[in-house]
């Protein structure tokens, strides 16, 4: 008794795309305006929170750390993509987002009120 082969699918046979469903149900929502990495052998752990910038004579507040994302590093390069074409877009549209505390500070002369 012989067994039927059944040939393999041609390779430059076009793919079939999936839509696979998103439950929103459970999201929440978090501002985070501090990020910490960790990395491991297999995964990326960014550690998300908030920092107030208040300093008193006691010294600056502490930073708050409430959420904690754990990857992989496929995930993580995925994500990598997207917030540059994200940050990209957003300068585009808007101008170079300085990453320089002091230069952020600073107004621009064309900028400032008159007066100063």
């Amino acid at each position: 008794m012989s067994e039927e082969v059944k040939p393999a699918p041609a390779q430059n046979a076009q793919q079939q795309q999936v839509q696979i469903p998103v439950d929103v149900t459970n999201r929440e929502t978090v501002y985070a305006n501090f990020v910490q990495a960790h990395l491991n052998a297999d995964e990326v752990y960014l550690e998300l929170g908030t920092f107030s910038q208040v300093v008193t004579p006691a010294g600056p507040d502490p930073i708050t750390l409430t959420h904690r994302v754990i990857m992989n590093f496929v995930t993580a390069k995925r994500l990598a993509d997207l917030l540059k074409r994200a940050v990209a877009q957003h300068e585009q549209m808007f101008g170079v987002v300085e990453l320089d505390p002091n230069r952020r500070l600073r107004v621009p002369q064309q900028q400032r009120p008159n007066g100063m």
